[in-house]
């Protein structure tokens, strides 16, 4: 193990799937903004702002941590496409346990920070995201891990963001986690199903492995798609500005996806940074939905 630089720090968090967790906070923070715009409440700026740079460095914690679990377990083995900093030499176990342990220290802190501007129902949204980092392992080697990945990367942050901007919980939030979460599932969910056969070979069960490759395409595309008719459903019912709309300028990229899904799982060509692009994916949605927010929020719609 060499002297590391910069970028090898930098990579070794994964950096491309941020779009896992701080999507999240963008889209529910900037409907907080759209609610508080056209009910005259009180948007606080700050907390949203903490609340983005904490649930990236939460996420850079629990990708750390995976990284060293499936390492130890002998889930990820070098040669293998998985990642790569433990297989290849380049960080040794030590290393990458105090990253992990640091990127944590910083989420909490920040954490604190914001329970300190909000109220003690923070501690429970914290507590309760943490818990479930922390489990994280064991929810995915039984199953578990979309759901998990769901409930930590959408369902929880949302209503903490719905609590500590506005002061209340917003329960139409409910709907938009039910509108992004989805996706952020489908990066998981595409990573488990490119690596079924090295899974399987580490006797861990994983919710690809349950349902099988062929289910696992169908329920890749419900994962992409239903945020859509989910985005309508919203905008008819007036929980969302129709501005949100914008979101479906990400339909052709979602498409593409799909197709490539439908080849790598026929076997006609490997699967290859499938994950990646679902996180690019994840993040060309969510921030137009994240426009529709602030357009609507800007002209009261």
């Amino acid at each position: 193990m060499g002297k590391k630089t910069f970028k090898d720090w930098f990579l070794a968090t994964r950096p491309w799937s941020f779009p896992a967790s701080s999507m999240s906070i963008v889209t529910s923070g900037t409907m907080m903004l759209w609610v508080a715009a056209v009910n005259g409440f009180h948007f606080d700026w700050i907390n949203a702002v903490l609340a983005l740079i904490a649930m990236v460095f939460f996420q850079t914690g629990g990708n750390l941590a995976s990284d060293w679990h499936d390492y130890v377990s002998g889930v990820d083995k070098p040669g293998e496409e998985s990642v790569q900093i433990l297989t290849s030499g380049l960080f040794s176990k030590k290393e990458v346990a105090w990253f992990s342990a640091a990127a944590f220290a910083v989420a909490c802190g920040l954490g604190f920070i914001i329970l300190a501007r909000s109220g003690w129902l923070t501690l429970a949204f914290g507590v309760s995201g943490f818990l479930l980092a922390f489990f994280y392992y064991f929810l995915k080697f039984n199953a578990l891990g979309d759901l998990c990945i769901f409930l930590e990367y959408a369902l929880i942050p949302m209503l903490g963001i719905s609590y500590v901007t506005i002061g209340r919980i917003w329960w139409p939030v409910l709907l938009l986690a039910a509108i992004v979460g989805p996706v952020t599932v489908a990066i998981l969910h595409a990573n488990n199903a490119r690596d079924i056969p090295s899974d399987r070979a580490s006797g861990i069960k994983t919710f690809a492995m349950v349902i099988g490759l062929k289910a696992s395409r169908w329920y890749y595309h419900g994962c992409v798609i239903l945020p859509y008719a989910l985005l309508v459903a919203g905008v008819i019912a007036g929980l969302f500005p129709w501005t949100v709309l914008v979101a479906f300028l990400a339909i052709p990229k979602a498409w593409g996806i799909i197709k490539d899904v439908d080849a790598m799982m026929d076997g006609e060509h490997p699967f290859s940074l499938i994950d990646v692009r679902t996180a690019g994916l994840q993040l060309n949605f969510s921030l137009l939905i994240a426009v529709g927010f602030i357009v609507g929020a800007i002209f009261g719609i």
